[in-house]
């Protein structure tokens, strides 16, 4: 079964290519942008005998983000440090202060399998419920600092029933800025490697393979490492580093190949315990040089992470795996007014992989196959804001992989590679209303589809209405 075109298409074609630019109801900094208000800026200490001036109007303004902030993002995925003057809910004085992170999703998903390689599987409708908590705040104008965690019932609620469920460490992040440069490190979030997205489809806080998946396949990188930056202009040239098992980041999720009995690169370690821990016989490390650009009309990214694998540290005979993903995102932000002020975001990405594969049959160890593994991701979508933040969107992605193999020689007959294409794609059209600046339901339609050369077609749609809260 083939994915339809939504016959919405047309109309919101014709919206956009009507729209003009109008005047910003604010400005705001870009949220794919690690932008700090210079220190100079920060607000002066009260002349002496005088009382101090009120914060309350500039404390609201930062405590809501505006749609053109979170504009092709989400809160989630929010790489900004906090701000310069303390938020409402904040412990401490102006400059020097401990704010919660709290992100809580809960409401019912309905699955519908429509067809499934195990034909005997049935549909199902659940409940989902994902928590992100911690803590982030500023020691004064130049240091600030994220702690996160993570805390989910996994897929179908198969969660443990008493105790932690499944616990997870997200963002661990302290940050030095100075002269327009950023320097972090912990486990960081690369902005650069983050697609843009439809803010509409975030209602399960991009925990779900419809909106997850994606993201993972370009390259996505939230992991242990460090990273640097320089802003100038509306600019950002950045570079990050990480080299750590790979279980350490996302980014390894893009590797392709057969590593041990077939799986994937992030699944091998896994394959594996010792003494209660993931295999730490692999090694991964990831060099990635940035450049993004971001004003009141365009952003755009450019990225390219350059990795390499050792599959075997325990040995010194196993050949290095090298490879590379260049990534490209622009997004256009619009005003018009037809009768009511839209504010309508259209975007598009794209990033393609390539890495050595490791020979996997027996008698052909520490042998790189000839040809590489190859992907390519594509999404795009858009995003029509009518009432603040609140409004709906859409987005789709196609990632399209090319898998060697290897097949021995038997007598006169020569190996070969013979290559297993796969083909997968992600539909979500979604529609949120914000009750309050933390508070929003939504709604969304999902869809999946996976071809494999070989096997059977595997189709599913899911519903979701959630009820979030994100502070």
């Amino acid at each position: 079964m083939k994915l339809k075109r939504l016959p919405v298409l047309a109309p919101l074609c014709a919206v956009v290519l009507g729209a003009s630019p109008g005047a910003w109801a604010q400005t705001a900094a870009p949220a794919s942008s690690e932008v700090s208000t210079p220190p100079e800026a920060t607000s002066a200490a009260p002349p002496s005998g005088s009382e101090p001036v009120s914060q309350a109007p500039q404390e609201d303004v930062l405590a809501a983000s505006t749609p053109e902030e979170m504009a092709g993002t989400t809160e989630v995925v929010d790489s900004r440090p906090p701000p310069v003057i303390r938020p409402r809910i904040a412990v401490g004085n102006e400059t020097f202060y401990v704010k919660p992170v709290l992100a809580i999703a809960g409401g019912v998903h309905v699955e519908n399998l429509i067809q499934t390689l195990n034909r005997n599987r049935e549909s199902r409708a659940t409940t989902l419920a994902l928590t992100r908590f911690g803590f982030e705040g500023r020691l004064g104008p130049y240091v600030s600092f994220r702690s996160e965690f993570e805390r989910n019932i996994k897929a179908h609620g198969s969660g443990v029933w008493e105790g932690t469920a499944s616990l997870s460490v997200r963002d661990q992040v302290i940050r030095l800025q100075r002269w327009n440069t950023t320097l972090e490190a912990g486990i960081v979030l690369d902005p650069a490697s983050v697609d843009f997205i439809s803010t509409h489809v975030a209602d399960t806080l991009l925990a779900d393979k419809y909106t997850r998946d994606p993201l993972l396949y370009s390259g996505f990188n939230r992991g242990q490492g460090a990273q640097a930056a320089y802003e100038w202009n509306g600019f950002r040239v950045g570079m990050g580093f990480t080299a750590a098992n790979p279980l350490s980041t996302s980014s390894s999720y893009q590797v392709g190949g057969s590593f041990g009995g077939g799986s994937r690169f992030w699944e091998r370690p896994l394959a594996n315990y010792r003494n209660g821990q993931p295999d730490d016989d692999l090694h991964f490390q990831v060099l990635s040089p940035s450049l993004t650009y971001a004003s009141d009309l365009v952003e755009f990214k450019a990225q390219a992470q350059v990795f390499d694998v050792n599959y075997q540290t325990s040995s010194r005979t196993d050949p290095l795996l090298r490879g590379n993903n260049l990534r490209g995102n622009v997004m256009l932000k619009l005003h018009t007014n037809v009768g009511i002020p839209l504010f309508i975001t259209p975007f598009f990405n794209i990033a393609r992989v390539q890495n050595d594969v490791v020979n996997s049959a027996p008698g052909f160890a520490d042998q790189l196959l000839d040809t590489h593994y190859t992907a390519t991701t594509v999404s795009a979508g858009m995003d029509i804001n009518v009432l603040g933040r609140s409004g709906i969107g859409f987005q789709f992605a196609r990632v399209s992989d090319r898998s060697p193999g290897f097949v021995v020689p038997t007598g006169e007959t020569p190996a070969s590679e013979p290559i297993t294409r796969t083909l997968q794609t992600f539909l979500n059209v979604g529609g949120t209303y914000w009750f309050t600046d933390d508070v929003a339901i939504g709604a969304r339609y999902a869809r999946y589809q996976k071809k494999q050369d070989g096997l059977r077609d595997e189709i599913d749609a899911s519903y979701f209405a959630t009820l979030r809260l994100v502070l």
